[in-house]
């Protein structure tokens, strides 16, 4: 393709602005077209098409041209053949052109000066549309007097055979290898090199490796990570089910079917969300949310009960079972949509509504079910399970600030769902997905005690599945998946003497109690503590979990990117880490909490001050895989051929 000089010079200018901050995220040029280049659909999988001509009024991109074309064109031709206006090819009406204008900074030199880039914008948007051919395709915007911005897309070729089906998928939200690694060596004994017992993730017999990268970043977040496994489609950072465009409006952006929507279309089969997490966080949000804000928890549990309302989209009944935290957003009040009771709106359509552990276990497997068992997150395993005098929070779901304490864990909650879709759905079918969500978020705060506490809980929990779902006989019709939704840069690097750093009065003596190579020496977590040690943790059901949580030698765990913080290496028994406080009330400016570790040392952090905990990275995850189809999952693939691989299984490719 030739450039013009002008044009040439544009392109190189935005190429040198969108490193950092980009004027939209897959949009180089002043044409943007959204799905935008190199995107991949599922046959009959519906979506929107949004369109944008953007005049920037100042800055490095800036022509003279300051109102945008509204007289723009857009057509698609699959290969092979004519191209066509979007109108005729999908037999619907010209949509009515919307504009608007937007601000953005082109580096952080600008942010500094505080100088935006103003820009201005002519926009059309087709909803609900969707391609059938398998094949490929060119989208085609022009615009100012011949500038055209393409579009390559592929609707893939899938065979329209169901050849498993269930599927239950597994997230261990910033679940990593290395992560796997030091969970195997805190619950597993091992003797002269050799693990006595394995993990139930070592014994699946697939193993693939999937890339997280976003649209437009290398590194993302939980949201459009979430939303590439359910929907084939890579977005922007904080955003669920859409691609984000320029306009002000979080819930107009151009939409696409997550797996969910489209198996409960086409099958009628049942449908199960359950999380560790407030159940309005991102990973169960990106099922039904279509937002470029994850943070309109309100909003998203209207779209569990009720679907995307606000446009014309895929009807939605609601998910057979919705487990987990967020009571905030079920209570009446301000943080509830439209200060609605979600509890009695549940209800209303035919939902059992159970707010604890108790509840949960005896609420019949015939009814659709909605359990919530406390405000915010679920507390962890180890809190549940260990040190419990942590559970003292005033979390209780009812809104009457009582502790929560009879709260189901991932097992319980995720053995309960099956035995609902089971009973519900034998005939049809079942999609569930399970997340672990707290790796993630003590991963984040560097608690990783916790975060293994976790781990090992979700490896409790996988093999406790393949338990019920041979009891249900659903074990050769179910494909089993596990993985996670990005990763973190933890790794272990040897063992730290506990007792040595502590007697020690210097930071840089404190450091010698760290071992590497031989002295790293053998995991103390799997022997068990003193009958008075309240660390010492006998469990009950033949789970491998530490039989102590708080040996002298411990494990010496970093990650690659923190704030400041201290270091002691050991667990944190009165509660979550919190390694960092505010040192103003007007901006963030983090710096380390001593009280989070008063007998470590100090280790000083790599981001910026305003981030008070680690951060995301780019690090490959694992995909695990047993059951009908595990063979697609083997080798190394990006993040929509889960999506991809998940719906071939379940045969969900239409071609007319």
């Amino acid at each position: 393709m030739l450039l013009s000089c002008a044009a040439a010079a544009l392109s190189l200018a935005s190429i040198g602005a969108a490193q950092s901050f980009r004027r939209l995220g897959a949009c180089p040029t002043l044409g943007c077209v959204f799905p935008p280049d190199q995107t991949d659909f599922l046959a009959g999988q519906y979506f929107d098409i949004r369109l944008e001509v953007h005049a920037p009024v100042n800055g490095s991109e800036a022509t003279g041209r300051s109102t945008p074309d509204t007289a723009f064109t857009f057509t698609i031709a699959r290969q092979g053949r004519r191209a066509q206006s979007a109108a005729a090819l999908f037999k619907i009406a010209e949509p009515p052109l919307e504009r608007w204008n937007f601000t953005w900074y082109e580096d952080f030199f600008a942010l500094d000066a505080k100088t935006p880039s103003f820009v201005n914008v002519a926009s059309k948007i087709y909803r609900r549309v969707a391609l059938y051919e398998p094949g490929d395709y060119t989208a085609t915007l022009t615009y100012n007097n011949g500038s055209k911005t393409t579009a390559s897309w592929l609707v893939r070729d899938l065979v329209q055979v169901k050849k498993t089906k269930n599927i239950v998928l597994f997230i261990g939200s910033r679940m990593t290898t290395n992560m796997i690694s030091a969970a195997r060596l805190i619950a597993h004994k091992m003797v002269n090199g050799r693990y006595q017992s394995r993990l139930q993730m070592d014994q699946f017999p697939v193993l693939g490796h999937q890339m997280t990268h976003s649209i437009d970043s290398f590194i993302t977040d939980s949201a459009n990570s979430a939303t590439a496994l359910y929907s084939g489609h890579k977005s922007t950072v904080n955003a669920l089910g859409v691609y984000r465009d320029s306009s002000p409006n979080p819930f107009d952006d151009p939409r696409f079917e997550s797996i969910a929507e489209i198996f409960q279309r086409l099958t009628r089969g049942g449908v199960g969300i359950v999380s560790t997490a407030f159940i309005a966080d991102a990973t169960p949000a990106a099922f039904t949310a279509h937002t470029a804000d994850r943070g309109q928890y309100a909003a998203v549990v209207d779209t569990f009960l009720n679907g995307a309302t606000n446009y014309t989209w895929t009807n939605w009944t609601g998910p057979d079972v919705l487990f987990g935290g967020g009571a905030e957003q079920f209570l009446p009040g301000r943080t509830s949509y439209r200060g609605q009771d979600y509890y009695k709106l549940f209800a209303s359509k035919g939902y059992n509504v159970v707010l604890n552990n108790t509840a949960l276990s005896s609420t019949p497997n015939n009814a659709k079910t909605l359990g919530i068992f406390s405000t915010s997150n679920l507390p962890v395993w180890l809190d549940r399970n260990v040190y419990k005098n942590n559970l003292n929070r005033g979390n209780s779901p009812d809104g009457k600030k009582a502790n929560a304490t009879d709260i189901p864990g991932l097992k319980q909650m995720t053995l309960k769902a099956i035995d609902i879709l089971n009973a519900r759905h034998r005939k049809e079918g079942w999609f569930l997905m399970s997340e672990a969500a707290s790796i993630d978020k003590q991963m984040h705060t560097l608690d990783y005690d916790r975060a293994l506490g976790d781990l090992l809980e979700l490896d409790d929990t996988v093999k406790n599945t393949f338990a019920k779902l041979k009891q249900l006989g659903s074990d050769k019709e179910t494909l089993v998946l596990v993985t996670s939704d990005h990763g973190h840069g933890f790794d272990v690097a040897g063992s730290v003497d506990t007792k040595y750093l502590n007697a020690q009065t210097t930071d840089r003596k404190k450091r010698n109690a760290i071992g590497t190579y031989a002295q790293s020496g053998l995991s103390q977590y799997v022997i068990p503590g003193s009958p008075q040690d309240t660390s010492s943790l006998q469990f009950s059901e033949g789970a491998a979990f530490p039989a102590n949580w708080d040996p002298r030698y411990t494990l010496f765990s970093a990650v690659g990117a923190n704030p400041d913080r201290r270091e002691n290496y050991q667990v944190h028994k009165s509660g979550p880490r919190v390694p960092t406080v505010n040192s103003t009330a007007k901006e963030d400016d983090f710096i380390v909490n001593y009280k989070d570790a008063v007998t470590g040392f100090l280790v000083n952090g790599t981001l910026p001050v305003d981030n008070s905990q680690g951060v995301h990275s780019l690090t490959d995850v694992p995909v695990f895989a047993q059951g009908p189809c595990q063979e697609l999952f083997a080798g190394v693939y990006n993040n929509i051929d889960i999506f991809f691989s998940m719906a071939a299984c379940l045969g969900l490719a239409r071609t007319k």
